[in-house]
């Protein structure tokens, strides 16, 4: 019974107590010992998979559970061999010898920083099954879902070895999937991430960051980026977050770093976008920036300036400061762009026309807007006409995932002129029709739409995209073309299958829930576009086709060919 005016109950006579028992209560149900050191008293629920702590095996202060030998500190609830803590009960004896139990619950707040330490040694070990479990006792203790999402994004980038990885990307475009979900049900949305930042970082030791340092500017910034001095680049980062300035002034710095290269496939970029979006929803931008911002910026420093190699070296000449502040100057709203034109040529003229249609349509004074949107519906189509024999040929290096980047760097950089009006965005048009154009050696020798199909709603899209039937999931498509509602409807059900594991690596999830959302993103941007669909033809067909989620036979093949035989990988787009 409680003790009045209490939350401790009595158990009974102390001197009547066996070494282990079980006491039950209410909802509680308790495993109390009776040791060398006194008594002590813990749930009785294994925090593994549940079975009964009084079941197994006490020698000391050390609790055995029978079924799977996990090991507990009885008088800390320390897990010493085994993964998460259980919860210990306070115990005492009071003046008639009866032993006791305090019931209370603990304070929230006091549960979540141990919760985030067994979270984060469980993504060291990928150790889905308990980092999962201690999310769901994170949110029951009222940490917020958009902050564990930012949490591992920070684990990544402390620890990724070359920068932040998909691991950000993920987080946020599953931070956009919350609104959905209530209470625990969010882990349906974050635990993708957890998989994929415990696949990516497992075992990996947290990098040193460099001391902070004040007094920096913006053209000492991107001088120590321009030369690839990490250390000193990321001491004066961490120097203006922690300045009067905080995450804006770094987030402008980091800015003016990814628009001057186009880097690694394209990544930079979208992470920018992403790093603003985790931190938004997260309840303290400047703390998690800290941990956040340095993967991104040594993923910038590190990355391969690929507008620097042969086959992109080419479009960028003349693209400077000074040509960027003009072509800025000439924007007007009132100048329309011919619709399909720009399309074409970015997809079927040579080098020199497509260079040649940018700067025209520059010079013209065509707003970034109307240019961004444009090379959207061209990066969809170019991955629409991803031909799927690549997928599964071993003797080339693109596939669908290479595929996918264009859309979904087109749709980040359209978002990124969006949110930076300076001049120097202009560069992200450039980038975005050089990687457009260079990805036309994947194209198939013939791709068109399937025939329109009336028959069937959102449900059996869904159904033709589990069947792995392209053609008829577009087909179906079409057929919702001018159903606002069925198109909302199918946006749901869509991440709904996402996120119910129909493929099986994570990198392959990660790609599948980032093109979804960009081809809704861009078909909602491209309002009165008579090419809107695009964007979502291109994402459906990746998701409906077959994709070859391993790849270890053929990267055999390859390393005999190159390592043994003196062939290289052939590369279509590079």
């Amino acid at each position: 019974m409680a003790l009045e005016g209490s939350t401790w109950v009595k158990i009974g006579l102390a001197c009547e107590q066996p070494q282990i028992s079980t006491f039950k209560h209410g909802q509680h149900q308790l495993c109390v010992m009776n040791t060398d050191d006194g008594f002590h008293a813990v749930d009785n629920r294994c925090p593994h998979e549940g079975y009964p702590l009084a079941s197994g095996d006490l020698k000391g202060c050390v609790l055995t559970c029978a079924w799977h030998n996990w090991k507990f500190d009885a008088r800390s609830g320390e897990c010493t061999l085994g993964g998460e803590d259980v919860r210990v009960y306070p115990t005492r004896i009071g003046d008639d010898g009866t032993l006791e139990v305090d019931l209370a619950d603990p304070d929230p707040a006091t549960l979540i920083p141990p919760l985030l330490r067994s979270v984060r040694e469980g993504l060291l070990e990928h150790d889905n099954g308990r980092v999962i479990r201690d999310a769901v006792r994170l949110i029951q203790a009222g940490y917020s879902a958009a902050d564990l999402l930012a949490f591992v994004a920070g684990f990544d980038a402390d620890r990724a070895q070359y920068g932040s990885t998909h691991v950000l990307a993920l987080a946020a475009d599953c931070g956009r999937l919350l609104s959905r979900y209530r209470g625990p049900e969010a882990l349906y949305a974050v635990a993708p991430v957890l998989d994929l930042a415990g696949e990516s970082q497992k075992n990996r030791p947290a990098r040193t960051l460099a001391p902070p340092e004040s007094g920096g500017t913006l053209e000492s910034f991107r001088a120590a980026v321009e030369g690839e001095d990490g250390p000193r680049a990321e001491s004066l980062l961490l120097g203006a977050l922690d300045g009067d300035g905080g995450v804006d002034v770094a987030e402008e710095w980091l800015a003016d770093a990814v628009f001057r290269h186009f880097l690694d496939f394209g990544h930079s970029a979208i992470y920018l976008l992403k790093t603003r979006e985790v931190l938004t929803r997260s309840s303290d931008a400047l703390a998690f920036a800290r941990s956040i911002m340095p993967g991104l910026l040594f993923k910038i420093v590190l990355g391969t300036r690929e507008d620097t190699l042969p086959y992109m070296r080419a479009w960028f000449e003349g693209v400077d400061d000074a040509a960027m502040d003009r072509l800025a100057s000439l924007e007007r709203p009132d100048v329309d762009l011919d619709h399909g034109a720009l399309r074409d040529v970015m997809l079927d003229g040579g080098f020199a026309d497509a260079r040649a249609a940018i700067w025209r349509e520059l010079e013209r004074g065509v707003s970034r807007d109307q240019l961004a949107n444009e090379l959207v519906v061209a990066a969809a189509q170019r991955m629409w006409r991803f031909d799927l024999r690549l997928e599964f040929d071993a003797g080339v290096a693109e596939n669908w995932l290479w595929a996918t980047h264009r859309l979904t760097f087109a749709s980040a950089a359209r978002q990124l002129l969006v949110a930076w009006r300076s001049p120097q965005a202009l560069r992200l048009l450039f980038q975005a029709a050089a990687f457009i154009h260079t990805g036309r050696a994947m194209d198939a020798p013939e791709c068109s739409l399937p025939p329109t199909l009336t028959a069937g709603g959102p449900d059996a899209v869904v159904a033709a995209v589990k069947d792995r039937d392209a053609d008829r999931a577009v087909g179906l498509l079409r057929g919702l073309a001018d159903r606002r509602e069925s198109l909302a409807q199918l946006e749901i059900v869509l991440q709904d299958l996402a996120l119910s594991d129909p493929v099986v690596r994570p990198i392959v999830v990660t790609h599948v829930i980032k093109t979804l959302l960009a081809g809704f993103d861009e078909w909602r941007a491209l309002e009165g576009n008579p090419d809107r669909l695009w964007p979502l033809y291109a994402a459906l067909r990746f998701i409906a086709s077959p994709v070859k989620e391993r790849r270890v036979r053929d990267q055999v093949e390859t390393s005999i060919a190159w390592v043994a035989e003196g062939r290289m990988p052939r590369k279509l787009t590079q």
